[in-house]
């Protein structure tokens, strides 16, 4: 629940770089809600990112992280995703000090060209079933990968009970607590005892249009997936809620994305009947979620992040539009877009 990313001097981080891998160019700061990254233009054009993990990152989740990505390099390379870049002497990771001794993993990845899907054309229904196919893919891929740290603590996994965490909801705005007030019982006792029973395996759980990019503006090829720090292991229902709550448009009725999103997907990955169900609850934990940790940045930010605003403002209209919608209605509708009524 910590989110402090570390504050490098750019000129200390290339020197490491440097030395430890061997690159060096035109260095470009990024943003970063764990890690502090940076885009780097080697000498060569070959660009890179270099992510400093926080001060609070356990040293098993840098390499969950790092090992997903070799695994799926591996086993499908054809999915457009990050490559491990290495040290000189073979490693994947290094590490940077800090003034107060304080040791940060130091990590280099390859940098995906294209932009993201936060920008240009939304995406057409044809358009939206070929991102959510390609997430459906994405879960078949990982199918199988394990890791020690695969169960550690996120705060965005969906299912881990954050988002009708009493404690959370005791501090919460006022706004967002009288909106949601209705669903919380139902979400805690009903919902979320059914969706952890579903299957399961390491996720994703961050394809949101930021992270996904296509070649331009108007493009209905997927180029790169690209953020794996909020992967974990949790139901794969909740990969595609993430990608369903994110690819909308604010303050409107839009059952019309979620649904392509989601022929898509059990198009690439079949659904049961249990998680197509499932999908609106997960989508409506995903907003509680955004809600509260965006509330709780705020609250850590003297500055309030105008990216922080914006989430809050987007998943705060998006919670205003599911309380005016008929929870069943909503779910049969789903169900019938893969053929289960």
């Amino acid at each position: 629940m910590r989110f402090n990313p570390p504050t490098f001097e750019e000129a200390e981080v290339a020197e490491k770089v440097a030395d430890a891998f061997g690159l060096t160019g035109q260095w470009t700061p990024l943003a970063g809600e764990r890690d502090q990254n940076f885009r780097l233009r080697a000498e060569d054009g070959h660009k890179y990112v270099v992510k400093v993990s926080g001060p609070d990152e356990d040293p098993g989740s840098t390499d969950f992280q790092v090992q997903a990505l070799l695994y799926l390099e591996k086993g499908n390379p054809q999915i457009p995703v990050p490559r491990i870049i290495r040290t000189k002497s073979g490693s994947c990771l290094s590490e940077i000090t800090d003034a107060g001794g304080v040791k940060h993993a130091l990590r280099v990845v390859t940098y995906l060209d294209g932009i993201p899907y936060s920008e240009g054309a939304f995406p057409d229904a044809e358009n939206l079933q070929k991102i959510g196919a390609f997430q459906g893919e994405v879960v078949n891929a990982l199918a199988g990968f394990e890791h020690e740290a695969s169960r550690h603590f996120m705060p965005w996994n969906l299912s881990n009970g954050i988002a009708v965490s009493k404690d959370l909801w005791a501090e919460a705005a006022d706004d967002v607590r009288t909106l949601a007030a209705p669903l919380l019982d139902r979400l805690r006792h009903e919902a979320l005892p059914i969706l952890n029973a579903c299957p399961s395996q390491v996720i994703h759980n961050d394809a949101h249009p930021t992270n996904l990019l296509r070649a331009d503006a108007v493009s209905p090829d997927i180029v790169g997936l690209i953020d794996f720090g909020d992967m974990v292991y949790a139901p794969i229902i909740n990969d595609l809620a993430v990608t369903a709550t994110t690819f909308h448009r604010s303050g409107i009725e839009d059952l019309a994305t979620v649904v392509s999103l989601l022929i898509g997907f059990h198009r690439a990955h079949p659904l049961s009947d249990v998680e197509i169900s499932m999908l609106w609850d997960a989508i409506i934990l995903r907003v509680l979620t955004t809600i509260l940790l965006s509330d709780i940045k705020l609250n850590m930010d003297k500055d309030h992040d105008p990216y922080i605003i914006e989430d809050r403002v987007n998943a705060y209209a998006k919670l205003e539009v599911i309380c005016g919608l008929d929870h069943d209605s909503v779910v049969n509708r789903l169900r019938a877009a893969c053929g289960f009524c």
